[in-house]
């Protein structure tokens, strides 16, 4: 079995002993809060990864292979039973891994704890570390008739004077407190076993992608803080801002047992991280902030900002 990866040219084979199992891991609510969509794609196609997956207890990568050439595919062999939310979450963390550094072989790059909201024609990319309000700004924009692209992963791809999104991950999660506070509307479909509300985007709306990035945000906010300041951010700390966000996932900052691989950046994928970085820091300078407050009013300065909806 063979998938695109959010529906781009990054493609993903699967050898497994049932491939529908599979699949239905690959596409459930859980998997879906982290991975981007998992498309079937002919396996004909070029294979950025090869993927064999023994049945087993657990999780373990047995063996890893990599090659620099987006031409020739990386080879993973792993042993363990199959995604599956509060009983076996490190595949899901694996895949992303694999997921992202296959993208970045075909010229895209998968952002770590990012969103994007949207209008019609434009995009706002909002950064932040974990807890700092990214769900709930997503909350509030879809409130108030706005597109939510991406919800946790975004899938975004340079090009010489702009940045384009092209998915992501579309489960939002959010806490049901903020209702009351911030007065969100949006209907959720499932909860968390801790109470969390769970909104699946794609049965909401399909979004017609790409959209351009017009700004980038690296939000702080919280339940206790209000008003809204915000404060440009230059030159080396894009670079190191965005470097941070964009290794992420090729790293494994979403850490797994026993530890996440140490996939290399090299080759084809240094080549895109190299035009990310150029592109932001060149393109970006006077539309790149950090801004700090209450979700609610940092939402609203991002909107009135960025001319969303004008």
């Amino acid at each position: 079995m063979c998938i695109s990866v959010g529906g781009t040219s990054a493609i993903v084979g699967f050898e497994h002993s049932d491939l529908e199992a599979l699949e239905k891991s690959l596409t459930s609510t859980f998997s879906r809060r982290y991975l981007p969509r998992a498309q079937r794609a002919e396996c004909s196609s070029s294979l950025q990864a090869r993927i064999e997956w023994s049945s087993g207890v657990g999780f373990t990568v047995e063996s890893a292979a990599y090659s620099d050439d987006p031409g020739v595919p990386d080879y993973y062999a792993v042993r363990g039973g199959l995604p599956e939310a509060y009983v076996n979450e490190s595949p899901v963390f694996f895949l992303l891994q694999v997921y992202a550094r296959s993208l970045a072989k075909r010229g895209y790059v998968l952002l770590t704890d990012s969103v994007t909201i949207s209008d019609e024609n434009k995009a706002v990319l909002l950064l932040g570390y974990p807890h700092t309000g990214k769900s709930t700004i997503s909350s509030i924009a879809l409130t108030h008739g706005y597109s939510v692209l991406s919800t946790e992963n975004t899938i975004v791809k340079p090009g010489d004077k702009y940045i384009e999104v092209h998915g992501g991950t579309r489960v939002l999660v959010f806490d049901p407190r903020i209702r009351e506070l911030y007065g969100v509307r949006v209907e959720s479909h499932e909860k968390t076993k801790h109470g969390y509300e769970i909104v699946d985007l794609d049965l909401l709306s399909k979004p017609k992608l790409p959209k351009r990035v017009v700004e980038v945000y690296l939000i702080y906010t919280s339940f206790t803080t209000s008003g809204a300041s915000f404060s440009t951010i230059k030159g080396r700390k894009i670079a190191k801002t965005i470097w941070y966000f964009a290794t992420g996932p090729l790293k494994g900052i979403d850490y797994y047992e026993p530890s996440p691989l140490d996939t290399p950046i090299s080759g084809s994928v240094a080549t895109t991280l190299t035009r990310l970085i150029n592109t932001f820091t060149e393109n970006y300078s006077e539309n790149f902030y950090e801004i700090f407050g209450s979700p609610l009013e940092v939402f609203k300065a991002i909107i009135e900002k960025s001319s969303l909806g004008k």
